[in-house]
């Protein structure tokens, strides 16, 4: 990695590129000072193009559709995007942005809102910072288990051993199935995200529910 950079550096400094070095430089693994700014800068941009979401039941969770609104994706050196996923109403929901820095371990910064809450996540090699209104909740694993930051214990788990769905556990309690994205291009406002959430959804159990759900799909739509 060492080499690869500094190959990379003398190359852009020959050929007099300082603007697309400053570009280079800005993109590599970050720091926890700078994931703090950009998710400042995320969040200063969402307010401006995010519009009014529709707060978040039961209701419509079940209403949550795999459709998303103002998407755009970025792959250049790396990876960026943002987008909102609406319900089979066509009602914004969940806004998120999305940014992959460069470097051999891949690091990127996702940020989710919806009408009542924010979720953050430092997505790195050995496991995802999971935050929910700026409080941090645990460490999502590869084995899709968000493991609480307090107690370190298993807190919610995302089950993938189906290829169309994805059982999700909060606690000891399978509370939610979810469905797949949808083919990148394809539209369908019938494309529901979740085929089953339970009647009983306590309001803790909706937000671990949707920490673990919202990485899962973006991540997908993503492509990363």
């Amino acid at each position: 990695m060492a080499v690869t950079f500094l190959t990379l550096l003398l190359a852009l400094i020959t050929l007099g590129g300082l603007g697309l070095l400053f570009t280079v430089l800005t993109k590599f693994s970050p720091g926890e000072k700078r994931i703090r700014e950009e998710l400042k800068r995320m969040q200063t941009d969402m307010d401006g193009w995010a519009g009014e979401l529709v707060p978040i039941d039961r209701k419509e969770l079940e209403l949550f559709s795999l459709t998303q609104i103002k998407n755009s994706l970025k792959k250049r050196l790396t990876t960026s995007g943002k987008g909102i996923y609406t319900t089979i109403f066509e009602e914004p929901i969940v806004a998120w942005s999305y940014k992959k820095y460069l470097g051999k371990k891949a690091h990127a910064l996702l940020y989710c809102r919806t009408a009542e809450h924010e979720y953050a996540y430092w997505i790195r090699p050995k496991g995802i910072q999971v935050v929910i209104d700026n409080q941090l909740v645990g460490t999502y694993k590869n084995d899709g288990v968000l493991y609480s930051a307090k107690s370190k214990k298993a807190i919610a788990q995302v089950k993938r051993d189906d290829k169309k769905l994805s059982n999700v556990v909060v606690g000891k309690r399978e509370v939610a199935s979810m469905v797949k994205n949808l083919p990148s291009g394809q539209k369908d406002l019938g494309a529901r995200a979740f085929q089953f959430v339970r009647e009983d959804l306590t309001e803790e159990e909706e937000k671990l529910l949707l920490s673990v759900s919202l990485l899962e799909l973006v991540q997908d739509s993503v492509g990363d």
